[in-house]
């Protein structure tokens, strides 16, 4: 037991590393030329459901100007209100201040009057994130970084800086929680690791709804293994953990789950994200508000380099969700379906 828990704790190291990599080298790549299109793409047919759009707030400096930014949501109000269809009708901010608390207002006061409460809302509902602190400690940020209570500590105070400004600076803005921190659900098989995370998120929660109360929130997790490819001597602890998470947290959550194909650069099957869907519906749906999915709008190479997905892979991957009966949630990430789309 001590040799399986070891080797496994060191191969979600591994990964932890590889997707954090990742998402560093994603926010930093350019977006890659492609033509403009001449005219705007059919998102879906005309019964298709709406969808929502994550904005990586803190990644946007050196890369995207506040007025390119504007350009994108002005894009959405003409293309994507909601008398489209497959309309874009929820936001997430994620990480909108810094390691200091200092919130990137250059990009939130465009953000703001697009938001439910502003002066030109183009969403119907908006989630606000908080901050997302790099672990400089051994081994992984979903692993040791959530075990330490130190770490988890900073996160939540930095989190009632940020949460605490951003209700200060835009009071019109009708807002719900994002819960930043990320996880590999398929490793809480650990007892450790959902422990964290269980501690973490009932703290969490709590700061937040000190700051603004009586407010909803959403979560995006993952599973980095694939449903058939978890291990048979995995399923009973992963079950009994994950009903200890849902079934002790204060509040219920809408889980946002990241379908992985992006990040695997493919290897990862839209199948299986609707496998490990399925699951938490049929095992846990009375103790969340629902399960949604995040269809990532990008692919990973091989050479950890990030692009727009391929435009009729996503469609079809998104496509596939709904004929699964699987709602679409918040997408990562608005400059990555803005180029699938629009070409820029």
């Amino acid at each position: 037991m001590r040799n399986r828990a070891n080797f496994c704790r060191k191969t979600a190291m591994f990964i932890a590393a590889t997707v954090l990599l990742g998402m560093i080298t994603m926010a930093a790549a350019p977006a890659s030329a492609a033509p403009a299109p001449t005219s705007f793409p059919a998102a879906a047919t005309a019964a298709a459901p709406p969808k929502g759009l994550m904005i990586q707030v803190s990644s946007l400096s050196g890369s995207t100007s506040p007025a390119t930014l504007m350009r994108w949501l002005e894009d959405i109000r003409m293309n994507h209100s909601r008398s489209q269809p497959a309309y874009i009708n929820t936001v997430v901010l994620q990480d909108i201040a810094d390691k200091k608390g200092t919130l990137y207002t250059s990009y939130l006061d465009v953000i703001a009057p697009y938001l439910p409460g502003g002066a030109t809302p183009i969403f119907t509902r908006a989630y606000v994130g908080t901050v997302d602190l790099a672990w400089t400690g051994a081994g992984s940020k979903y692993i040791e970084g959530i075990e330490s209570p130190a770490f988890r500590s900073e996160n939540i105070n930095l989190s009632r800086t940020a949460a605490s400004a951003f209700k200060a600076r835009y009071p019109k803005a009708v807002t719900d929680w994002y819960i930043t921190y990320e996880a590999n659900l398929a490793g809480f098989w650990d007892a450790r690791i959902e422990a964290a995370y269980l501690t973490y998120i009932r703290d969490l929660t709590t700061t937040l709804s000190g700051v603004r109360a009586h407010r909803a929130f959403l979560w995006s997790p993952a599973f980095w293994t694939q449903f058939a490819d978890e291990p048979s001597w995995a399923w009973p602890d992963l079950h009994a953990n994950l009903t200890d998470l849902f079934t002790h947290l204060p509040r219920k959550l809408t889980l946002d789950i990241q379908d992985f194909v992006g990040q695997s650069g493919g290897a990862s099957s839209m199948q299986s994200a609707v496998s490990w869907v399925r699951y938490l519906q049929q095992s846990w749906g009375r103790y969340v508000t629902k399960v949604q999915m995040n269809a990532e709008q990008f692919t990973q190479g091989p050479d950890g380099s990030i692009r727009a997905g391929d435009p009729a892979e996503v469609a079809a991957r998104e496509n596939y969700y709904r004929s699964q009966g699987v709602e679409l949630g918040p997408a990562w990430e608005i400059r990555y379906w803005h180029q699938r789309l629009y070409g820029n």
